[in-house]
């Protein structure tokens, strides 16, 4: 199990008939939220006890939006304001509702209307989120009528979570889950998680201060403030989602959004508290999971590598380094090739904008050390050791450029003709 696996939620998926496939395209993930702690309905001055359900998101940097994320962006300043919880999310395959101005939103808010009514909820208790071609409308009177027979199939089990991660699917070839369990004051913590993505894959998610198409929506029972949940899934997708690329091409509807039940018989976490670390970590984790499942379905993908930078003057400056490497074409042409090609790497570092001394620099792949101080180190093609990192996957990179402390790792993947041939064939 995995998206209804936590305590409190359902899910359901059905064929709206968006999809030109026929395919199923229309997916729910219902919250159930816990009752108030003690089971009042009021607190000593008759103030209302809210129910322990809480909700965060993180949205794509992306100038050019779908309409999901113009009023998920809006429904997160509210929600930091303590203005609006989530009872579910409405998620649709086919039709990315991007480029369709204001009545792009208007049609959304329309589908989150007719869930609402049949949950008895608030419409904006409910998420709507979007993936596939870009400029058309959505079907609005389609996913209206799939809305009642989709309310009625809600249930939990392995086959509602699988039915779910199926209907979001786009151009992947494999539906994505994942579940992490832990332990707080010895009760069971669960996390569940689904997610699509295959091309057009390199989120550059925001945060609530000053991405074909990424989705990914993580389940779980703890009971955790919306503050400490938010802060919570801006850590984990930096170490998670910002740190994959398919084809450095962030899209419009780019999503992470985790629902919290508060179902789990645990007081309520909040930032600071020890529990939150424990729980920032599983969260990261699943997410972590996730992310590199996305890499590896990638359109026409044989083959994924991995670069980690050490020694920046600051791990900003390493990760510039190291999404230029996995986002060059000459990079993951070689990487296709099993080719140890280390001029490509140090170069595309070198064009990353950030200085460093060559001469400070080195390079390993699989261990093998090819570069150092600024010149190879005479390891050639055909010695084993390297033939053999060449041909794991995915393909270890270590690239150092100095005594600084800053460090960061991307994951990349290999450019195939079949990459070409999917997008050349693709339209909007």
């Amino acid at each position: 199990m995995s998206i209804t696996r936590p305590i409190g939620f359902r899910a359901a998926a059905t064929t709206a008939g968006i999809k030109p496939s026929g395919k199923s395209d229309l997916a729910l993930i219902v919250c159930d939220p816990a009752p108030p702690a003690g089971g009042g309905a009021s607190a000593g001055g008759g103030a209302p006890i809210v129910s322990r359900h809480s909700a965060a998101a993180v949205f794509t940097r992306n100038a050019v939006v779908g309409a999901p994320v113009e009023i998920g962006r809006e429904w997160r300043a509210n929600s930091m304001r303590g203005k609006a919880g989530l009872r579910a999310i409405l998620v649709n395959a086919g039709c990315s509702n991007a480029a369709t101005g204001e009545p792009g939103v208007e049609d959304a808010r329309t589908t989150m209307r007719a869930v609402a009514e049949h949950l008895r909820c608030g419409p904006d208790e409910v998420m709507p989120s979007s993936t596939g071609v870009i400029g058309h409308r959505l079907p609005v009177d389609k996913i209206t009528a799939a809305v009642p027979g989709l309310v009625k199939a809600l249930a939990r089990g392995e086959e509602a979570d699988e039915a779910a991660a199926q209907a979001i699917m786009t151009t992947d070839l494999a539906p994505k889950s994942a579940h992490r369990e832990l332990e707080m004051h010895g009760h069971v913590v669960h996390l569940g998680a689904i997610a699509k993505g295959s091309g057009m894959i390199a989120p550059r998610l925001d945060a609530a201060g000053p991405q074909a198409t990424m989705l990914a929506f993580v389940t779980t029972d703890a009971a955790i403030s919306t503050r400490a949940l938010q802060h919570a899934i801006e850590d984990a997708s930096r170490e998670s989602f910002d740190r994959i690329s398919v084809d450095a091409h962030p899209s419009c509807s780019d999503t992470l959004l985790v629902l919290a039940s508060g179902g789990a018989p645990i007081r309520t976490i909040h930032e600071g508290d020890p529990e939150f670390f424990v729980f920032r970590a599983a969260l990261t984790s699943i997410c972590q999971e996730l992310a590199t499942k996305v890499v590896r379905d990638g359109e026409g993908v044989t083959r994924t590598f991995r670069v980690e930078v050490r020694g920046a003057a600051d791990s900003a400056s390493a990760e510039r380094m190291a999404r230029a490497v996995v986002d060059s074409p000459l990079v993951k042409c070689a990487i296709h090739g099993k080719d140890p090609n280390w001029g490509r790497i140090v170069t595309a570092a070198g064009n990353a904008g950030v200085r460093f001394d060559p001469s400070e620099a080195s390079l390993s792949i699989g261990g093998v050390e090819v570069y150092r101080a600024g010149v190879p180190t005479g390891v050639g093609k055909t010695d084993q050791k390297l033939i053999a990192a060449m041909n794991a996957d995915p393909v270890e990179c270590v690239l150092s450029v100095g005594y600084g402390q800053g460090r960061a790792w991307m994951l990349g993947c290999d450019l195939s003709a079949e990459y070409v041939k999917i997008n050349a064939e693709y339209t909007t």
